[in-house]
């Protein structure tokens, strides 16, 4: 639930301030103490002055430092999946932006962040970057601001600000959500003075004042600090714990279970997560939905809605107090267990149920990736589950092939290979798709040598059609096409002998479509296509279908009939959006604008000089949206003969409509589009 922000108006001011002398401005200060909604408000204050994008990356359930720059990278939409320097990408994409990089909880990941943010900030001289930090980042030019606790006056109007009552609140007969507060505006200054004016501290005891009153909660805080410190009367940032562990002692048993064990979350978590990977002794799993329902009305958890369904997270100061919990009972491994063992089996269910649900599939993965990230760093850690991360790796390829996700796919394929050397068929699985991923990198002479090792490793053939499958995809990128269609063929007959159809039989079908409409067989091509097209439909299979349309529209594009190409290239575009397919989009795009231009152009006896300046500049623009992906995703592939043989004609007869001073007009503006409009664009669902 969104909450309103409460004060801070002089630091706020200053931050402004800052933030236009320095690049680089790093809020400091404990957890809880409002850095983050800080941040934020500061944002907000000057977005106007960053017209090329304004982004918050939050770092808190980052743990893997090789993961930074592609999770800042995801976050600020910039395609690139190759195996550049992703460093090296980012400040290259940034470059010619004046933009506000938001970087939030960096502590745990300082080493990483300091070197990432002075890449950034050498090669992109309009960035600024605003951090959130429990320490400075030590990078040179930093401005280093500590952020202090809320003044007494300020931090009552946050205390009456969340005292609302929310459902659930109370009791008959309480004190809280019944009593005014304007009454006892001396006792809550004295509680805010106790928690030390720290945010989150007030926040906690806010949902308390639902049920006591603001005397009775200082009462119980004195208590407690002589309890945690022995002592009357906090020691320095012991609020905080304090308010903590009193909310935990208002909890009940079974809720306060449920919160150390959901801190085994790398991040959000669903109901039949919570309920496989909590459950267990004095917290059935028929208990688990009432004690998550008390979570969140306490405001301990929150609860949020999401394309999948409910989700719900913890933040990060609430899960570390869990954390803490969880070792105290001597659970941390069993809980750790449970949440690994639950993600494999989640990821198993992916497959199995993948041929008729693959978007609700694929939108839930892309939901829990910071939770399978969490599982692939345990069994990367652990030699006696090494065997089950290469399962996993070998078992998500559909993210790493299909979703735009080749980079980190990478990444966890290659650990996982490291991690065990020892040939089996999960090892065999995990080259051959490690192949397909350095493929798509452009990356041919590693492809070669994993399936090299692959054939090597697996003297049973039990991987052949996909190494002679993948073989032939590399010979087309060559444009090897004689080559490419026997290899696919051999592929094909393979995988049809051990009904292979999901990622054996509909890939080898578009490949060898592509091969034979580039070679310029058309009619064969079409007839390889409906074949596939039928298998697709027989097997609810909505990826490749998507990538047949592609096909489909090149395929009645040369026929010359451009209207069926460009229903054809839409449908392939629709399909990419759905699972992020960069590649397909990409090549979606650029013969949408070649069908249109040739639209007007083929029928120039009925068509006025203004449509075909209309269409052509509608290509021109989605032309320049291309390019800037192209330029930004560093994906070899795109310089492929097939790609530049459509962005060349497309580009010939817009300049011949247009010429080419209007041609560059309108291919500058659709540079400025970034993918989500240019998507939109060409399915004429928005204009630029």
């Amino acid at each position: 639930m969104e909450t309103t922000f409460v004060g801070r108006l002089a630091e706020t001011a200053r931050l402004v301030s800052l933030l236009r002398e320095s690049r680089l401005v790093t809020l400091i200060g404990l957890g809880g103490i409002g850095k983050t909604r800080l941040a934020s408000r500061v944002a907000e204050e000057v977005a106007a002055e960053f017209p090329d994008g304004l982004w918050m990356v939050e770092l808190a359930c980052l743990t893997d430092p090789y993961l930074l720059p592609e999770t800042v990278a995801g976050d600020l939409g910039v395609a690139d999946q190759s195996a550049r320097e992703q460093e090296e990408v980012l400040a290259e994409w940034m470059s010619p932006r004046t933009a506000l990089l938001i970087l939030d909880a960096c502590e745990h990941l300082v080493d990483a962040v300091a070197p990432l943010v002075d890449t950034l900030l050498r090669g992109a001289p309009g960035l600024r970057v605003l951090a959130t930090s429990r320490q400075p980042l030590g990078v040179c030019g930093e401005h280093v601001y500590p952020v202090p606790p809320l003044p007494v006056e300020e931090a009552v109007a946050l205390l009456r600000d969340r005292m609302v009552p929310s459902r659930g609140a109370g009791p008959p007969g309480g004190t809280g959500a019944d009593t005014d507060p304007s009454g006892s505006a001396g006792d809550m200054a004295q509680l805010c003075e106790k928690l030390e004016g720290i945010p989150l501290a007030i926040e906690m005891a806010a949902v308390q004042l639902r049920t006591r009153s603001p005397e009775q909660l200082t009462r119980q805080l004195e208590d407690r600090y002589r309890l945690l410190t022995g002592v009357r009367g906090p020691a320095r940032h012991e609020s905080l714990r304090a308010a903590m562990g009193w909310s935990h002692e208002l909890c009940t048993p079974a809720e306060r279970l449920l919160w150390a064990r959901l801190s085994a979350f790398a991040s959000g978590f669903d109901l039949e997560a919570t309920e496989w990977v909590c459950a267990g002794g004095p917290l059935p799993a028929e208990a688990v939905l009432e004690a998550l329902t008390g979570l969140v009305d306490k405001s301990l958890v929150q609860r949020e809605e999401h394309s999948t369904g409910v989700r719900f997270r913890m933040l990060d100061t609430v899960r570390e107090f869990g954390a803490t919990w969880l070792l105290r009972l001597g659970e941390v491994d069993e809980v750790r267990s449970r949440h690994r063992d639950h993600y494999l089996r989640l990821a198993g269910r992916r497959a199995a149920e993948w041929s008729e649900r693959q978007v609700e599939w694929y939108g839930r993965m892309r939901a829990e990736r910071r939770n399978f990230r969490k599982v692939f760093e345990l069994c990367l850690a652990d030699p006696e589950w090494s065997r089950a991360g290469l399962d996993l790796a070998g078992s998500l390829w559909f993210l790493w092939i299909c979703c735009g996700m080749q980079r980190e796919g990478r990444h966890y394929l290659e650990a996982a290979l490291r991690a065990d050397p020892e040939p089996s068929p999960e090892r065999t699985r995990a080259l051959w798709i490690c192949a397909w991923v350095a493929g798509l990198q452009g990356e041919l002479d590693v492809a070669q040598e994993r399936l090299a090792r692959c054939r090597a490793e697996d003297p049973e053939g039990s991987a052949t059609g996909y190494v002679i499958q993948l073989e032939g995809m590399f010979a087309l990128m060559r444009r090897e096409f004689p080559r490419a269609g026997k290899l696919l063929g051999e592929a094909m007959a393979w995988h049809v002998a051990r009904g292979d159809v999901l990622s054996g039989q509909l890939p080898c079908y578009t490949l060898a479509a592509l091969s034979l409409l580039a070679a310029g067989r058309l009619e064969e091509s079409v007839a390889k296509l409906s074949e596939g097209q039928a298998l697709c439909e027989a097997h609810g299979e909505k990826w490749s279908l998507a990538q047949m349309e592609y096909v489909f529209a090149w395929a009645e594009h040369s026929r010359g009939s451009t209207p069926r190409a460009l229903g054809h290239a839409r449908a392939a575009l629709t399909g990419a959006r759905l699972f992020d397919d960069l590649i397909l989009t990409v090549a979606c795009v650029e013969l949408i604008a070649w069908a249109t231009v040739t639209a007007t152009t083929a029928v120039t006896v009925t068509v006025t000089a203004a449509v075909m300046a209309g269409s052509a500049a509608k290509a021109a623009r989605l032309l320049g949206a291309a390019q800037t992906i192209l330029d930004s995703s560093g994906l070899p592939q795109f310089g492929s003969p097939i790609f530049i043989r459509i962005r060349e004609r497309a580009v010939v007869q817009a300049v011949k409509i247009l010429g080419g001073g209007e041609f560059d007009t309108f291919f500058t503006q659709g540079r400025g589009l970034d993918l989500a409009l240019a998507v939109k664009y060409a399915l004429e669902e928005k204009d630029p």
